[in-house]
């Protein structure tokens, strides 16, 4: 199985759910599962920012050799399951890669139970240029919906 994790810059959001999720499926001994990342908008090139860094090494991890990549449409291709951080990313990825739409969902709503899916609040908030306390927060989201995601695939 390979998991796409998108968001708009591939600095912070999509690389700490790849980095938390690689780490976990480590920690499990899941070797058949393949995690990557990319952004919509991504200035390829540009490192995951210090504040993702290190968030993922307190957890023991690494995305410190990381450099963001645009998403394009072999990655899209390549996923069997494709997991944005907000509408407007699974609106773009749709429209652009129609055949993708059955496996594209919003990373905060997957496998959610429907009793729990009546917030407005579908989107993981951006913390680009935020504070580490923010950062914290965001993080927190993205690391409880990476474990609904592990326990459904």
């Amino acid at each position: 199985m390979k998991i796409l994790f998108v968001c708009t810059g591939n600095s912070c959001r999509s690389i700490m759910a790849e980095g938390y999720l690689k780490k976990r499926l480590k920690e499990l001994g899941k070797e058949d599962i393949e995690v990557f990342s990319g952004g919509l908008l991504s200035l390829t090139g540009m490192q995951a920012t210090k504040e993702a860094k290190q968030l993922i090494s307190e957890e023991g991890g690494d995305i410190s050799e990381h450099y963001a990549k645009k998403v394009m449409e072999l990655d899209v291709r390549s996923a069997d399951l494709i997991l944005v951080m907000e509408k407007q990313h699974k609106k773009y990825i749709i429209s652009r890669y129609p055949y993708a739409a059955k496996k594209t969902y919003l990373l905060k709503d997957y496998k959610r139970p429907m009793e729990l899916k009546t917030s407005n609040d579908h989107d993981i908030p951006d913390p680009i240029g935020k504070g580490i306390d923010f950062y914290r927060e965001v993080y927190s989201i993205i690391k409880n919906s990476v474990e609904r995601v592990l326990k459904n695939t």
